[in-house]
């Protein structure tokens, strides 16, 4: 990998991790932690922001001892070639499967609020053909075109406000802890997988500009606004819809939005979701990008455009396969438990390791 041709500033690594944090689960946020934490979700979701700025302090640890390696070379200077690059090829698998769930999510909600009659692999041939043009770029490149589109951000949480200021009722949230303070806990554990995103760090902190101060300021502020716009965006659902509603629908944000109208523009809801798949897009292009990268460093020579064809083509198949609600849970409780294994258990004894056998990468500036 060429570092001087992908290196990116700590404002563009910021809106890096920003953008991938924010994704298709933000719609059915509110819904998932209600049903543990009752009008407390929105405390479910600051616990599960500290709970991600703890991961990232072990991701960020874990970097900075191989400050100049991609998380595809420092393996092999943990564990040696062999081993090295089958924990690596883990770390491929689980970039494209959640490419893969990212898709079957975005199109089974295009197709029940926009699409009905377009089958559902048109949709999904349409978003991997679209991104891929963004993701065999280079890391600079994609993290200038996700500062680009992070202005729309913005309009979420304008809509939110306003939605909140003509129907809101707090009794909705009263009693606070009536699901009681494990079950809040709980609904964190839910919270915290719809925020994931921050385990990009482990591909890009070598080709991030600055010292490694700097660039754990700029993800832990990526995960603060996160944070915040979630926990807002779920406090905003809470405080619209009483809790028998918002327990039967599984969009609430969306339902929020159909509510009301302007006198030029009647359904504000699928204006919504076209800037919501912007935000889905740029999810996909950060993950399907984090694949190719370890294909490109394991059959090509480090270089990841010539495996936009394999990255594809599996993103493809893995998502058509999972048409049915059951296979869409599957899914789910698949990218739950890979999340939790190569997000947190495994930096973490890698990080282990690594001071245990006092391996360490070359010092960058």
């Amino acid at each position: 990998m060429k570092i001087a041709d992908n290196t990116i500033t700590q404002g563009q690594f910021m809106f890096l991790i920003l953008q991938t944090q924010i994704g298709v689960g933000v719609l059915s946020l509110p819904h998932q932690v209600q049903s543990s934490a009752k009008g407390a979700g929105w405390i479910s979701v600051l616990i599960a922001g500290l709970a991600s700025q703890l991961i990232i302090l072990f991701l960020w640890a874990l970097n900075k001892r191989f400050p100049s390696s991609t998380i595809y070379e420092f393996l092999t200077q943990l564990f040696g070639k062999f081993t090295g690059t089958i924990l690596g090829l883990a770390y491929v698998s689980y970039a494209i499967f959640t490419s893969a769930d990212i898709l079957v999510l975005f199109s089974d909600i295009v197709s029940r609020w926009i699409l009905p009659a377009t089958p559902r692999w048109v949709v999904i041939l349409i978003v991997i053909v679209t991104c891929m043009y963004m993701a065999v770029e280079n890391l600079r490149n994609i993290a200038r075109f996700l500062v680009a589109t992070s202005i729309l951000i913005p309009v979420f949480l304008a809509l939110a406000i306003y939605s909140m200021m003509v129907n809101m009722n707090v009794d909705y949230i009263f009693p606070l802890t009536e699901a009681g303070w494990l079950d809040i806990i709980k609904g964190s554990q839910k919270a915290l997988f719809s925020m994931v995103g921050f385990e990009l760090i482990l591909l890009a902190y070598p080709l991030v500009e600055g010292n490694s101060g700097g660039k754990l300021k700029a993800i832990s502020l990526a995960n603060l606004l996160v944070t915040l716009l979630y926990s807002f965006l779920t406090f905003t659902c809470l405080v619209i819809f009483s809790p028998r509603e918002i327990e039967v629908i599984p969009e609430p944000l969306l339902y929020m939005l159909k509510s009301f109208t302007f006198n030029v523009i009647e359904r504000i809801d699928l204006i919504f979701l076209s800037i919501w798949s912007v935000s889905v897009f740029t999810t996909f292009i950060s993950y399907i990008f984090m694949g190719m990268m370890g294909l490109g460093q394991y059959f090509h020579k480090g270089n990841h455009k010539k495996a936009a064809w394999w990255a594809g083509i599996i993103c493809f198949v893995l998502a058509v396969w999972a048409g049915q609600p059951e296979k869409i849970r599957l899914y789910d409780k698949i990218f739950s438990i890979g999340s939790f294994i190569m997000i947190m258990v495994v930096p973490l004894l890698l990080l282990g390791w690594s001071y245990l056998f006092k391996v360490k990468g070359e010092t960058s500036t």
